[in-house]
């Protein structure tokens, strides 16, 4: 399944204010007179109440205890990536942000119609404007433009996305316990023709539990699922219908057994038919991986000292979900 490349800050900050290197312009900066609100005059009324102005510092307090952090988040990575981008000499074009632009839609949908309304509908429920929209885009397109060099695209990883899109699948059935004694007594179990279905049902601690252990067909080159899971489904295809039942596997702080249900075979084109977009895949896959290790680089290394109450508690419950994100799982 693609990976909807629109979301891939939101570990970070789902949106952004701008993304200027300066107080010069750049190509696709706000041009000079557009109505662009500021906050540089903390009395300055934004609305009317029963004929009364309502300011802006009234409204302070409140958006900096409801999202104040994320916007800090957004502001701060916005900056640090404008300086990045000066510090190497690199400008953000009209193009570049037609290329996100047209990256998302590809994504989201082959069909253009599709694609639009499928866009439409993701910003209405992410409450990305015009505004915050483009800045997400400028965001993705400034990151984009300081990895895309350091992006080298090999032969193992070819192969590696040739097997995921065209390989061999295996379909499934799980049961995870808490301890290898009890996992082993699940196999004996079934090994000696106790149904293995109910034993997912009544002894699996994976969700799976609920469909009698069955996971999603898994490819062998999916990294998504653990090794020792990955490595034991051809052997186990090479066994009698009946003995199709794995050793204990240890997967993580817990173990398993798995029982093969079924191989669909290897079917597509041969490789160098679809080489061109298998390196497109790649090379995306690793500028997705490259960006958000940048982003979190630039979030991490911000020297930012947080005055108001309010906001500095905002920002630390985000500062912690992005660590929360970031970390190995």
């Amino acid at each position: 399944m693609p990976t909807i490349h629109l979301l891939l800050l939101l570990i970070f900050a789902a949106t952004a204010v701008g993304c200027q290197s300066g107080p010069q312009p750049d190509p696709i900066s706000p041009s000079p007179g557009t109505n662009t609100p500021t906050f540089d005059e903390p009395d300055r009324p934004v609305a009317y109440l029963d004929g009364q102005p309502l300011r802006q510092h009234e409204l302070f307090s409140v958006l900096a205890e409801m999202d104040g952090g994320l916007a800090l988040s957004e502001v701060l990575i916005d900056r640090r990536l404008a300086q990045r981008l000066d510090q190497q000499g690199l400008t953000l074009t009209p193009a570049d942000i037609d290329y996100e632009k047209q990256l998302i839609l590809d994504t989201l949908s082959e069909d253009e119609d599709q694609a639009v309304r499928l866009l439409r509908a993701m910003r209405e429920r992410r409450g990305l404007g015009e505004l915050r929209y483009t800045a997400l885009l400028r965001r993705n397109a400034g990151l984009r433009k300081l990895v895309r060099n350091d992006i080298s695209v090999g032969e193992a990883a070819i192969r590696q996305a040739y097997q995921l899109a065209y390989g061999p699948r295996y379909t499934v059935r799980l049961i995870l316990c808490d301890t290898a004694q009890a996992a082993q007594r699940i196999r004996q179990h079934a090994l000696g023709g106790a149904s293995f279905i109910d034993l997912a049902v009544q002894q699996s601690t994976d969700p799976s539990a609920a469909q009698g252990g069955l996971l999603s067909p898994i490819s062998p080159a999916d990294a998504t699922y653990p090794a020792a899971l990955r490595d034991v489904l051809p052997t186990l295809a090479t066994q009698d219908e009946a003995q199709r039942i794995s050793p204990v596997l240890t997967l993580g702080q817990s173990y398993a057994v798995v029982r093969l249900e079924e191989v669909t075979p290897a079917n597509g084109p041969g490789i160098d038919a679809v080489r061109n977009e298998l390196t497109q895949q790649v090379r995306l896959r690793l500028e997705r991986l490259r960006m958000q290790q940048l982003a979190q680089t630039l979030i991490e290394g911000a020297d930012l000292i947080v005055l108001d109450p309010t906001l500095k508690e905002s920002w630390r419950r985000q500062r912690g979900s992005i660590e929360d994100a970031a970390s190995p799982r």
